[in-house]
């Protein structure tokens, strides 16, 4: 006769059936199960096929030239790990493909030194694809090989000899040269401000999502980003959930001496179907959106009308304007670029001067950046997620690259 089940009998059976299915938990990872590429006419592609959507993040290094992209929460299928091969193609040279740690596939592309324009990097769906399409200078593009040849496998380590690194002149800003491209002046310290804070919560979407929290998230992630990828120096006027008057935000830029101040924001508008990048640097505005903005944004001063007369000198003698503008020109394009690309369409809002309290008494070049809207329910809900989140930093990562690189100091 079987013996009878007793309580605690059957108490321990059910706990040993718990930790069997709890130790038998999915992989959480997307397997990367192959990869291709091919030389067309305009630009270079290659295609991982991937089972899910996974967050990415991509940069280029030097000596050697070359991009990578590392896949978040992925794993290789087996025998794809450490492969590596030579291209014979006029922008990329050498694929390889590796497992960088057990959350990480990293695939990198060594390119042909100078050759690379710019690239594009995007999901296609049906099956799941991750895209990177390289598109390469236009005297590059006149050297393109007749076709693309078999891959050929090489040893991994095998690079070619690192190009010597040559200064290069500063590029003009839209405005010709200033004093800062003159005096061949060069970027070292960042501070990032994630706007609002403590009793100031700054707009709140309708799910009770507020500017304060999604703000500072992303000056923490572009912060990782500056400092790891850039080898800046980067404080924040806030780490925490703390209220920070705004003249005392650019007063902290100058203590630190900082050679740009970016402050990050989120945007909010009446016509809900409103998306995208709004862009601003110091100026006065005629602009009666832009005011609008402002007075919003400005709400929490504590200054009176008596310091009116000071206030509109410290924006008319504001000597950074030049860059200000250029600087704010670039963080837009890689920022309405990258999200674009990623997950759709958005609205170009423009690049637009403004008389902004954080940015009036900076010592340096300082814009504002309303990176999403928290009133547009797509952009709310996109805002809830780490991979959008995480592309909103490397728009601005991007930007400020392209504003130092144009400084010749890149």
């Amino acid at each position: 006769m079987p013996k009878k089940l007793t309580q605690g009998r059957l108490l321990l059976l059910l706990l040993a059936i718990f930790l069997s299915a709890s130790s038998q938990q999915p992989d959480p990872r997307a397997e990367v199960r192959s990869f291709r590429y091919h030389q067309h006419p305009e630009f270079f592609r290659l295609v991982l096929e991937i089972e899910k959507v996974r967050e990415y993040y991509s940069a280029e290094l030097k000596d050697p030239e070359r991009l990578y992209l590392d896949i978040f929460q992925a794993r290789l299928k087996p025998g794809l790990h450490g492969t590596s091969y030579q291209v014979h193609s006029n922008c990329v040279k050498i694929l390889r493909l590796a497992q960088k740690n057990p959350s990480t596939v990293r695939l990198t592309l060594e390119l042909v030194p100078g050759a690379k324009q710019t690239e594009k990097i995007y999901y296609l769906k049906n099956p799941h694809r991750l895209v990177v399409d390289i598109y390469p200078r236009p005297a590059a593009a006149s050297q393109a090989p007749p076709a693309t040849a078999a891959p050929t496998s090489r040893p991994a380590g095998q690079t070619a000899s690192p190009p010597e690194h040559q200064p290069q002149p500063p590029a003009p800003s839209s405005s010709g040269y200033s004093l800062v491209r003159q005096l061949g002046l060069g970027v070292k310290r960042i501070v990032l401000d994630p706007g609002h804070g403590g009793s100031d919560p700054g707009c709140i979407s309708r799910s009770g999502l507020k500017e304060k929290d999604v703000a500072l998230d992303l000056a923490r992630r572009l912060k990782v980003l500056l400092e790891t990828q850039g080898k800046f120096e980067v404080f924040l006027t806030r780490d925490t959930d703390l209220t920070l008057p705004l003249e005392k935000r650019t007063a902290l830029a100058n203590q630190k001496r900082a050679d740009l101040f970016i402050s990050i924001h989120l945007n909010a508008s009446p016509r809900k179907n409103r998306t995208g990048v709004e862009t601003f640097y110091l100026n006065f505005s005629p602009d009666q959106a832009v005011n609008e903005l402002a007075a919003r944004e400005n709400a929490s001063s504590n200054k009176n009308i008596r310091d009116m007369k000071l206030i509109v000198d410290k924006i008319i003698k504001n000597s950074k304007y030049e860059e200000s503008r250029d600087l704010a020109e670039k963080i837009h394009k890689h920022l309405l670029q990258h999200l674009k690309q990623n997950f759709g369409p958005r609205d170009d809002l423009g690049v637009k001067g403004g008389p902004f309290w954080v940015l009036i008494g900076s010592e340096m070049p300082a814009v504002l950046v309303e990176a999403s809207h928290l009133s547009n329910a797509k952009e709310e809900a996109a805002l809830k997620t780490e991979i959008y989140r995480q592309a909103v930093a490397v728009g601005l990562f991007r930007g400020i690259m392209e504003y130092v690189k144009s400084l010749g100091k890149g």
